[in-house]
């Protein structure tokens, strides 16, 4: 029986193992650029920048901060405060959107060194936020980093739960350590990784045919961000309908009570969703990309929203026409589709939302030995050119770029993500038709271990209830 990490003899000449080895002293750097900087500030001191862009001091910011943008120009701890902030409104009687920036119930109420404002769920706010309030800010900061840094880990011991051999799991280890996005995501104190987390025990449970668990776990993750509500045709497609309406009365019931019982805090939670376009340095989505191209041609183009919105429609309708259409799909490369989609179609995308495509790797490379992965997650996985085009005396430094430039920033991630979704996309097309696996076949480990794709028709096919232990 192997263990997650033996691999038989001659580990020390396993490329994997190197890989794991330069993947976990790349992850320490990151610790040890992080931990390098202060514990705290006070609000208001040893500050710069801008009021609605506040910056740290150079002489007391990570050895790596100048890498990204949101750790060279964004304070540490920004995103988490913003949570902390809202749970101390909550509990001290005042509406969870605050404001954006500006604390608009004044800055008696205000105890943290600065925030972004709250644009999640209420529920979000009363439960985890109110939770945080139990230490000082900084304390609660550096808390959650370890908690962060556990689930990273937790997702890593996870791999053992993946058809796949020792010396591939250790592959697929170094991608999650070797992941720069990671780095912003402990930086401004993000909540991203508990999605991450979901995601991959998602695909995980779908893998053993645990239907009830991997539904869980999409609710749970839309719970926690309401980003995964995008995956609901896939839901649709496999007749899960009854957890979709668990999940709306979920959505209703941790919801409309607050937003009853706060006048105009409805309003405020809708009005962080308006479509503003964000072509800032921050901004690595497929929105900003294709505002560069569109400014380019049409300098002062009026209707460009309505031209962004129609792009992300496109890309809508078509994973919901590649999903619905076949007969039979592979649910496990449709959700992988679907992870894609929201980097597409939403104009909010900062660098730190990257790590919801470790799911998309970590399953991918599993199911799939093309080296096509590799080198997609080499891009995702890379800081962008940001250290070497940055203007650190404008606030816009991308406004100074020229095209060719401005293309490759915006484009380095969301560009090799828009391939995974093409690939996918023609894949499920193609197969869909003519599926050879039907949703009875009891599938043995050596089958999993050699197959490259897990096929369904509305229902998961049956994994060997032995699977779980024989893994090992």
């Amino acid at each position: 029986m192997n263990s997650f990490w033996m691999a038989g003899k001659g580990w020390y000449r396993n490329k994997s193992f190197w890989f794991l080895a330069a993947a976990a002293g790349l992850h320490l750097l990151m610790l040890t650029s992080l931990l390098s900087e202060p514990f705290a500030w006070n609000p208001g001191e040893n500050m710069t920048g801008t009021k609605t862009h506040p910056a740290e001091p150079h002489s007391e910011r990570g050895w790596l901060d100048s890498f990204f943008h949101d750790t060279d120009r964004v304070p540490r701890g920004l995103d988490f405060f913003s949570i902390y902030q809202a749970g101390y409104n909550f509990l001290h009687g005042c509406s969870v959107y605050y404001g954006v920036r500006e604390h608009r119930f004044g800055s008696e109420y205000l105890v943290v060194p600065y925030f972004s404002g709250f644009r999640y769920l209420p529920a979000y706010a009363c439960s985890f936020g109110a939770a945080l309030t139990l230490l000082p800010p900084w304390s609660s900061y550096w808390s959650w980093i370890g908690i962060v840094e556990l689930l990273l880990f937790f997702n890593i011991y996870a791999l053992k739960w993946l058809p796949v051999d020792p010396q591939r799991r250790w592959f697929l280890a170094g991608i999650w350590l070797a992941y720069s996005p990671f780095y912003v995501e402990l930086h401004i104190g993000q909540q991203s990784m508990v999605t991450v987390t979901l995601l991959h025990l998602l695909g995980i449970a779908h893998i053993h045919a645990r239907s009830r668990t991997r539904d869980a776990c999409y609710i749970m993750s839309t719970l926690w961000k309401l980003n995964t509500i995008l995956f609901f045709p896939l839901w649709i497609k496999f007749k899960r309908i009854p957890s979709l309406i668990i999940l709306g009365l979920l959505i209703f019931l941790l919801s409309a009570p607050y937003f009853l019982n706060s006048p105009g805090s409805f309003a405020e939670f809708r009005d962080y969703f308006h479509m503003k376009l964000v072509p800032g340095p921050s901004s690595l989505g497929l929105w900003t990309f294709f505002s560069v191209i569109l400014h380019r041609i049409h300098p002062g183009l009026q209707n460009m929203h309505h031209i962004l919105n129609l792009v992300s429609l496109g890309i809508f309708l078509l994973a919901s026409t590649v999903t619905l259409l076949p007969r039979r799909i592979r649910f496990i490369e449709a959700f992988c589709m679907w992870i894609c989609v929201y980097f597409l179609t939403y104009q909010y995308v900062w660098e730190h939302h990257y790590v919801m495509m470790l799911p998309v790797f970590s399953l991918m490379m599993a199911i799939d030995r093309s080296k096509i992965w590799i080198w997609i997650w080499l891009f995702c996985a890379l800081p962008t050119p940001y250290i070497f085009i940055n203007l650190p005396s404008t606030d816009m430094p991308q406004l100074f770029w020229p095209a060719w430039i401005q293309l490759l920033y915006h484009g380095m991630k969301c560009i090799p993500v828009a391939c995974i979704f093409t690939l996918i996309a023609v894949r499920l097309v193609q197969n869909g038709a003519d599926d050879p696996f039907l949703p009875d076949r009891q599938w043995s480990v050596q089958d999993l271990l050699s197959r490259s794709a897990f096929y369904t028709e509305g229902q998961p096919g049956h994994v060997q209830k032995t699977f779980p232990q024989n893994l090992e």
